[in-house]
Parts: C-alpha cells; sequence; structure tokens
C-alpha cells in the first residue's frame, strides 16, 4: 500500500512541475525544479523564513552580481522592490518553480540557522577583537570604514561605537553618501562618510536583525536586537523615519541590565544623595524626575529600582519603550495603536498588587490622576515630568487640570536634572591629542541636580495654584539648593567647567 501511496505521489509531483514548465512558457519565464538543489546559504538567510513564505519566493543562485530567486507566482513590483532592499548591489532574476519544489528549498533554512549559530559565537568572538585592535580612537572609524566588507560593516560601527563610548549612532543619508555620527557624552559628532552602496547594505542589515519590515520605507519604524561589541552584551533600540535621501536611522545602545549603574555609582552630591535615599525608603507616595530627554531621567529612575528590587516587593514598571529587562520586576510596554496607553496600563497594574510602581512618563491628565491616587493609597510611584524645574512641576502637574487635593501630602521628592560633561581625567582638558578624551578635554558625565522636598508649607501655594517663580522663591527660602548652585559647586571642585553648566541652563 505504501508502494502504491509512493507512487500516487510521485505521478502527482511530476504533474505539477509539467504545469509549471507549461506556465513558465506562457509567462516567458525560465524554468526551476528546487528538489535537492544546493540552495545558497547566504542568499536564504538574508531575512526570516516567514516573509519568504509568504512572498511565495526564494533566492536559490548567487551568481558574481546576480541573484537567481524562484518563484511560485508571478512576480510584482512588490515582492521586487523587495528583493532589491535586500540585495541593493545585485541584480535579480527570476524563475519560475512548483510550490512543492518551493516548499522543499525552504525547508532547508531551519538547518542552515543552526548551523551558522554556532559559527557565528566563534566569529563573534573573533571580530571582536579585531575591532578592539582597529579602533582606539574616533577617527579610526573613519580610516577603516573602507577596508571592511559590507557584512562587516554594522559589526564595525557598533564596535567603534561601543569602544569609543557613544550613546547613539546616527545615519542619516544625503543625495550622494551617508553621514554617520556618534554621540558621545551628548555631544553629535562627525565620525565618517559611507558610500550610498554601503548605507543600502547597512540599512538592510540593521532592519533586518531588528525585525523591521525591509519593504515599508515611508514611514517611521522602530525595533530592536541584540549583539555583542567589544566583548560586552549590548541591547540596540532602532528607530527608522523617511527623509528626502532616504531612511535616516538612529541606533541607541543599551546595556544589559548586568551592567547597569547603581544609585551610589550616579555622582549625587551627599546631600542629593541622602534626599533620594530618604524618599524612596517611605512606603508610599510620589517622586518625580523631571527635565529634557538625554537629561539622565531614565538612568536614575532604574538606579532607584534596582536599588528597590528586593524579594519582599513587588514592582511593575510601565514604559515606551522598555528600555533594560530587569529580572525580578514585571514589565510592560504600552502600544497606542493599539489602545494600551500609559492610563490604562496603570489602572490595570494598579489592580496586580503592587508596592511600587514605576510609570514612564506622565503624559496626560489621566495617567497623573492614577498614578496620584496610587500614591495616596499606599503605593510608592516613580515617574517623569517634562519640566524644567523642581519647583515647575507641581505648576505643571495643576496646568494639567490637577485638584490641588491630590498633589498636597502626595509627593516625596521632586528631582531635576541635567548632565554636564566631565573634565578628562588624564588631561584635565589640557591635551589636544589625549587619546583618552580624543582632545575634547572631556570624558564621561556628571549629572548636576537640584531637589525639591515638598512639604506643609507649600500647600498654601497649592491650594491658590501660585507661579512657578512663587513655588521657586518657597523652595530656596526652604533651603533648596538649585541646579545651578550644585553645578558651579562641581566647578569648583574640578569635576566640569563653566561653559558646561551654562551649555545645559541656559
Amino acid at each position: 500500500m505504501s508502494d502504491l501511496s509512493g507512487q500516487i505521489r510521485s505521478i502527482k509531483h511530476a504533474q505539477e512541475e509539467q504545469a509549471t514548465k507549461n506556465q513558465a512558457q506562457v509567462w516567458q519565464m525560465p524554468y526551476v525544479n528546487l528538489s535537492g538543489y544546493p540552495v545558497n546559504q547566504e542568499a536564504l538567510l538574508k531575512t526570516k523564513k516567514a516573509d519568504w513564505e509568504k512572498l511565495g519566493i526564494v533566492p536559490y543562485l548567487k551568481v558574481g552580481q546576480i541573484i537567481k530567486v524562484a518563484t511560485a507566482i508571478q512576480p510584482s513590483p512588490s515582492i521586487t522592490n523587495f528583493l532589491k532592499s535586500l540585495f541593493s548591489d545585485s541584480e535579480i532574476e527570476f524563475s519560475l518553480c512548483s510550490r512543492t519544489s518551493l516548499d522543499e528549498a525552504l525547508s532547508l533554512y531551519d538547518g542552515y540557522v543552526k548551523a551558522q549559530a554556532s559559527h557565528k559565537l566563534q566569529q563573534t568572538k573573533k571580530t571582536g577583537v579585531q575591532f578592539a585592535k582597529m579602533i582606539k580612537k574616533l577617527e579610526d572609524v573613519a580610516i577603516n570604514i573602507r577596508k571592511v566588507s559590507t557584512s562587516e560593516l554594522l559589526d564595525l560601527v557598533v564596535n567603534g561605537a561601543v569602544i569609543t563610548g557613544s550613546s547613539d549612532v546616527h545615519l542619516e543619508p544625503t543625495k550622494n553618501n551617508c553621514r554617520l555620527r556618534f554621540r558621545i557624552d551628548g555631544i553629535l559628532k562627525d565620525t565618517a562618510t559611507l558610500s550610498s552602496e554601503q548605507y543600502r547594505a547597512i540599512l538592510s542589515r540593521i532592519k533586518n536583525l531588528a525585525e523591521i519590515k525591509l519593504d515599508i520605507n515611508a514611514k517611521p519604524q522602530d525595533g530592536r536586537f541584540s549583539m555583542t561589541a567589544s566583548g560586552k552584551p549590548i541591547d540596540i533600540r532602532v528607530s527608522t523615519m523617511p527623509g528626502p535621501d532616504g531612511e535616516n536611522v538612529v541606533m541607541r545602545l543599551l546595556l544589559s541590565e548586568s551592567q547597569l549603574l547603581q544609585l551610589k555609582d550616579l555622582d549625587f552630591s551627599p546631600e542629593i544623595f541622602k534626599l533620594i535615599q530618604g524618599a524612596i525608603s517611605q512606603p508610599n507616595g510620589m517622586i518625580l524626575n523631571t527635565g529634557p530627554t538625554g537629561s539622565g531621567k531614565t538612568t536614575t529612575l532604574y538606579a532607584i529600582l534596582s536599588e528597590l528590587n528586593k524579594p519582599p516587593v513587588k514592582i511593575i514598571t510601565i514604559e515606551d519603550p522598555i528600555e533594560y529587562k530587569i529580572p525580578g520586576i514585571d514589565q510592560t510596554q504600552v502600544d497606542a495603536l493599539a489602545g494600551y496607553t500609559f492610563s490604562n496600563a496603570l489602572s490595570s497594574a494598579v489592580r496586580q498588587d503592587p508596592d511600587i510602581l514605576m510609570v514612564g512618563e506622565i503624559r496626560d491628565t489621566d495617567t497623573a490622576k492614577i498614578a496620584l491616587q496610587a500614591s495616596l493609597t499606599g503605593h510608592l510611584v516613580l515617574s517623569t515630568l517634562h519640566t524644567n524645574t523642581a519647583s515647575g512641576a507641581i505648576p505643571r502637574l495643576l496646568d494639567m487640570g490637577i485638584e490641588p487635593y491630590l498633589l498636597a501630602g502626595s509627593i516625596n521628592l521632586i528631582i531635576a536634572q541635567r548632565l554636564v560633561r566631565r573634565i578628562c581625567q588624564n588631561c584635565a582638558g589640557k591635551n589636544p591629542k589625549c587619546e583618552i578624551c580624543q582632545g575634547s578635554g572631556y570624558k564621561g558625565r556628571v549629572p548636576i541636580v537640584e531637589a525639591l522636598l515638598p512639604s506643609t508649607e507649600f500647600n498654601e501655594l497649592i491650594t491658590r495654584k501660585a507661579s512657578i517663580e512663587e513655588f521657586e522663591n518657597k523652595a530656596k527660602a526652604l533651603g533648596m539648593k538649585t541646579m545651578l548652585a550644585d553645578g558651579m559647586e562641581k566647578v569648583s571642585q574640578g569635576i566640569t567647567t563653566k561653559e558646561e553648566i551654562d551649555r545645559v541652563t541656559e
């Protein structure tokens, strides 16, 4: 019986192949039978298996600059555009194949992935060592950018960013090339120029790794991936945005959770550190961290979470996006497009019996109300708010429509901070050829902070919805050291410069 079944399958397969041959003649296309064909591994692994299955295509042969692609359907412009985004420097040639032989070729995918995994592990270790030798300073990235193959380009860029202490990598395409910039200690620095071919190659690999749709380039997309660079595990958050000459890409480099800074490592002044420790030791209330994007708010909040992350407590965070994954903490990411906002995520989180809540950002009145109510009902709540000063936080919440009774007595501490560059400890900012600071005179950053400890003396100001200036004057009268004063103290200690203080406070 089994022999008969096999014969029937063979007959059906032969009929399918003959029908495909006939259709190929009608469409004036070459015909290929992929059964038993040694499909090109490099080409097949260019994207996810699901992409090939969805489109009904498979790249099976690479000859010079030509990629031969088998398809079970008539090629459409969208399929051609997708392939061009993957193989930007190659010519695409289509052949018609049966669905059966296409599926057989795609069945090789998982085996190829497993075979590649162990090889990549060793390869990553080798390239990390190689790049560490190639890159000692920022200029070395530009020197070596032309020496590596397109497949090594992303590894060079990410390793270069990690070695130079960069937080972000910017790819900015122009009509003829692409500008590569690194953000080092908060300052964007021109790093190298990529050719258009290199830009297309690195864009394709970034999108593939970040699981961003390759064939969409007319709207922003977000994704993330992980890799090892300079011997460190790095999480990379990717954001793309369409521009006139191509997609602008920003990669934010995030350390793994094991490398997160502790509160004691953040270089707060002793009095600020004491205020924070006192505020987070309370069983309930709200701690607000304010400042513009890039001022270190997230780093401070994660350091506080690390301090509070003990077995007896339950911590829930609501973030957009989750920047660091921390064992022992329940983390959820909002999705506004799906209707999962900060406010309804927070409403759900409160019902999960948490001790501590962290809300990535208070953006609207509903979120603010729920967060403040939670802080008054036995929860410690951490969040951020976009105001320039600590004194401006309460007036901002009042402007959002928060009732004064919710604010009086609910806030434990308001922190406002900026990051300033630290004077290079190797050359004290006096050696333009210093390899440690790349001649900038600065290496690393340090926070300058003001911390407002609301007391009952603020209740009258809250009740009559006083101005920012009145809150500021009251805070100073009660002994609050301003951010500017904290900065000038660090100038007198030789930690930073007045120019840096002026840069972030003016």
